[in-house]
């Protein structure tokens, strides 16, 4: 008999356990976050940021548009809109996502290359709208000639690509 209570007693706590943690996941998921982004909105936000593929103090998770995964992101942005003087959206030659290329001020040019420069083989989160979209790992230093852009890739679908390719042409209209 008091095996069989005790038995009870661990299955109980094992149903409370369960309820537990679906109950967390469900209150830390991120709702209607988690659904796809409004590409069309006017103006873009663009940032680059640091991330780490662990949590530590001061990291802030995201998730991954479209990947299932989460990244942690470092708190300040390594570069912003406030950087950037011109982006232009390009169809890649395989048909899906695109590059933008992207112009940077002097100081912002010299900012991304300092940062770049300490954290080779770190990862480098694109977020779009706050929304991360891309991570890649940083290969070498970036951004040295404000006179030459750089590229970043997005992978979305063809429909996503267009419509983020005509909100970053309102925000950043082409010189005439």
């Amino acid at each position: 008999m008091l095996i069989r209570i005790h038995y009870q007693g661990d299955r109980l706590y094992l149903r409370f356990a369960i309820c537990l943690s679906v109950s967390a996941a469900w209150a830390c998921s991120p709702g209607d976050k988690a659904r796809a982004p409004d590409w069309t909105r006017v103006p873009v936000s663009l940032e680059l940021r640091l991330a780490e593929g662990s949590p530590a103090p001061g990291l802030v998770p995201a998730a991954v548009y479209g990947q299932g995964k989460t990244v942690y992101l470092h708190p300040e942005a390594q570069l912003s809109n406030s950087d950037i003087v011109r982006v232009e959206a390009v169809k890649t030659r395989i048909g899906k996502g695109l590059i933008l290329q992207i112009w940077l001020t002097r100081a912002g040019a010299s900012r991304l290359k300092e940062a770049t420069a300490r954290h080779v083989g770190d990862s480098l989160a694109v977020l779009i709208d706050t929304v991360v979209i891309a991570v890649p790992v940083i290969q070498q230093a970036i951004g040295s000639d404000p006179k030459l852009p750089i590229d970043i890739g997005v992978p979305l679908e063809p429909k996503e690509a267009q419509q983020l390719a005509a909100s970053v042409s309102k925000t950043w209209p082409a010189a005439k």
